[in-house]
């Protein structure tokens, strides 16, 4: 599959998106379940391995097309969006950065293709923005890992066929005593605990998981031991250029909605509600402007996490912010069961999810007074 431009693959996502997403986007926030079907339309489409390299059946294109994928999906429904931005994001820009060739070869081409769905398993219910303090323990045996512990919060957790798992192989050196796995979902002694009942991105499922000595072989070992952390945290950056994808799609959306809103009720022309038309617009542009930035200097090989925190921070609160506008815009209207009111239940966890707003303050601080 082939595009001449940016703009050539925005209008095809976004073809796919209104047919083949859109018309379960309300249906599973009722329902409260996977969103399976749209799940299987994007892989269907041919966007599941956006940046995984061809030669292992991907499309090889750089990170501002992710980006605008993302923005797309969440545009319509932020549950499918977030289900690829781990998976397809995520997950497979952990493996293509630290894994060998043999699981290379073993997972990117399933995940480029929905034969795989990937999770990624860093939080627990001890730690959460402190993931140097995770508890979770790989006990080195004969031929491979015993895994022990538990993992919260994890997007994708019981629909995937594996998730990354990082756990202290090295209790003895500390953060530098963990490392990453691949972990099949169906192997003997793991488990899902729960999927949460969440207030947004009702279509994706987010689980608290079980490892019961689940041994795995030293070949799914990823990268260094002992590097797990690092990996992690590297990998982390390239989580929040798509969630700050997430909240440009937030803001386009919730642009659109509150335009349709005062022409329809012929309100252009009330300062009142025209100027908060103007804010989001602003607040889009703005967001749109970090948020490829920070794909693209992802792509320049260069260090990209003050960018990334930044694209995150200003898309995330501004997304936040947007929908509330969005809402005092349509009044009464905002409020009862409908897109408008789904949108503001799925935008909250921007700000926390991939690092809280304040982590972001906290690593941009760092980089600026040196600490």
């Amino acid at each position: 599959m082939e595009f001449r431009d940016l703009n050539e693959f925005r209008e095809y996502v976004r073809d796919v998106a209104e047919k083949h997403v859109r018309p379960h986007a309300m249906k599973v926030d009722l329902e409260d379940r996977f969103v399976r079907e749209s799940v299987d339309a994007v892989f269907g489409a041919g966007l599941g391995g956006i940046t995984i390299p061809k030669e292992y059946g991907g499309l090889g294109l750089p990170t501002r097309y992710y980006a605008v994928f993302i923005e797309e999906l969440t545009r319509v429904c932020p549950s499918t969006a977030v289900t690829f931005a781990v998976t397809s994001g995520l997950v497979a820009n952990f493996l293509t950065n630290f894994a060998g060739e043999h699981l290379k070869g073993k997972y990117l081409p399933g995940l480029a293709t929905g034969e795989y769905i990937g999770a990624f398993g860093l939080t627990e219910p001890c730690c959460g923005s402190d993931a140097g303090a995770l508890r979770t323990k790989a006990e080195e045996v004969e031929g491979g890992f015993r895994i022990s512990g538990q993992k919260q919060f994890i997007t994708n957790g019981s629909v995937a066929d594996f998730v990354i798992v990082m756990a202290k192989s090295d209790p003895d050196k500390g953060k530098r005593g963990i490392s990453a796995f691949v972990v099949p979902t169906d192997a003997e002694g793991f488990h899902v605990l729960k999927d949460e009942d969440k207030m947004g991105w009702r279509g994706s499922v987010t689980s608290a998981l079980s490892f019961d000595e689940v041994f795995v072989p030293a070949e799914n070992l990823i990268g260094e031991r002992g590097a797990g952390l690092k990996y992690a945290l590297a990998s982390l950056d390239a989580g929040r250029v798509g969630i700050a994808a997430m909240g440009v799609g937030t803001i386009a959306r919730a642009l659109e909605l509150a335009t349709e809103y005062v022409k329809a009720n012929g309100l252009q022309h009330n300062e009142h509600y025209s100027f908060r038309v103007a804010d989001l617009l602003s607040m889009l542009e703005t967001s749109r402007f970090y948020t490829y930035m920070a794909a693209d200097m992802k792509d320049s090989g260069e260090r990209y996490t003050k960018y990334a925190a930044t694209a995150k921070l200003i898309a995330s609160e501004y997304a936040m912010r947007a929908v509330d506008l969005l809402l005092d815009i349509m009044g009464p209207d905002g409020v009862v069961w409908g897109e408008a009111e789904r949108l503001w239940r799925d935008t909250k966890i921007l700000e926390i999810g991939e690092g809280t707003s304040e982590i972001q303050r906290l690593v941009l601080a760092r980089i600026q007074l040196g600490r």
